[in-house]
């Protein structure tokens, strides 16, 4: 019985377009902190000083804050009483 071979190339995956890597070791791209790590983290001043930090900025329009969304209802209160 007499067969013909073709040789022929299998689609490549995606294992097969990866650059070789050099022996470098694996680096992972650096997270952004959750809310309860930034609370424990220690900073370098002190609690006490962030509202003179917060305005110092504000007034040399380092940050801006967002416009109110509902200016009118900038008088209420949460509380039900």
């Amino acid at each position: 019985m007499a067969m013909n071979v073709v040789p022929f190339k299998l689609k490549s995956t995606a294992k097969d377009n990866v650059a070789p890597r050099n022996n470098v070791p694996y680096e992972r791209p650096q997270r952004k902190l959750t809310m309860k790590e930034m609370q424990v983290r220690e900073y370098p001043f002190l609690d006490s000083d962030v509202p003179r930090i917060f305005d110092d900025l504000l007034e040399s329009n380092l940050i801006d804050l967002p416009k109110m969304k509902r200016p009118e209802e900038f008088e209420q209160k949460d509380d039900p009483k």
